[in-house]
């Protein structure tokens, strides 16, 4: 199989940096999960955010459901083909806040048209993807309009769009990699952020060793 971000970038997974494409060059023949180890310098969630909406998505693990800097997480990388034969890179992200741990999963998938990125453990929120790689080596993904996948089939329009665009790349510096992820929309601006910076290692991991929470509760065909 192609792991997914080689497929969605083509040629363009030469242009990124080197550490970048050994981050991103396992898939479900590799026999590899990735262990992530670092710090959130910042997580926010708009006040403009119902508290509900917080709370239900956040219980979910499908959004960051608390405000705050300097948060110790973790993050483990599983690849696997689903039950559609789709190459997938499962995300699971746990993060140490003083008042207790948080979850945030979701679940990158090679679609027939594209990246697909489901978020929560239903899954219930689903970003289409575009990929591509900058001049310095770092991935940037950037995202269509977010769509609900509770209920009717609908993307969000207009004032109510929802979108996302995430950056990785190593820092030679200081020698580990650095995340910016950014959901915006067009009437109250950001949403939400999480920045931060990670340490990775590779570990042994047979399909029989990759957790129940990696595989979504439903499994979703829907990619748009």
């Amino acid at each position: 199989m192609t792991p997914v971000y080689r497929a969605a970038l083509g040629s363009d997974f030469e242009r990124l940096h080197p550490n970048m494409q050994w981050r991103y060059g396992i898939d479900s023949t590799s026999a590899v999960a990735q262990k992530l180890t670092g710090i959130m310098e910042s997580i926010y969630i708009s006040a403009a955010v119902p508290p509900p909406i917080t709370w239900y998505y956040g219980n979910r693990n499908a959004l960051p459901s608390k405000s705050s800097r300097m948060v110790p997480f973790t993050q483990d990388n599983y690849c696997y083909v689903d039950e559609l034969g789709r190459e997938c890179l499962a995300v699971l992200r746990t993060f140490e806040y003083t008042s207790g741990t948080r979850k945030l999963n979701s679940v990158l998938v090679s679609g027939r048209e594209g990246l697909v990125d489901y978020f929560g453990d239903g899954p219930e929120l689903l970003y289409p993807l575009r990929a591509s790689a900058t001049e310095r080596g770092d991935l940037l993904l950037e995202s269509g309009p977010m769509r609900w996948l509770r209920g009717p089939k609908l993307g969000m329009k207009g004032p109510f769009v929802l979108e996302m665009k995430y950056t990785e790349g190593w820092d030679d510096v200081r020698q580990r990699f650095r995340c910016d992820a950014i959901v915006r929309n067009p009437v109250i601006g950001e949403v939400l952020h999480y920045r931060g910076w990670f340490t990775a290692v590779d570990q042994p991991c047979a399909l029989a060793d990759i957790p129940d929470e990696a595989w979504p509760v439903s499994l979703i065909d829907r990619e748009r």
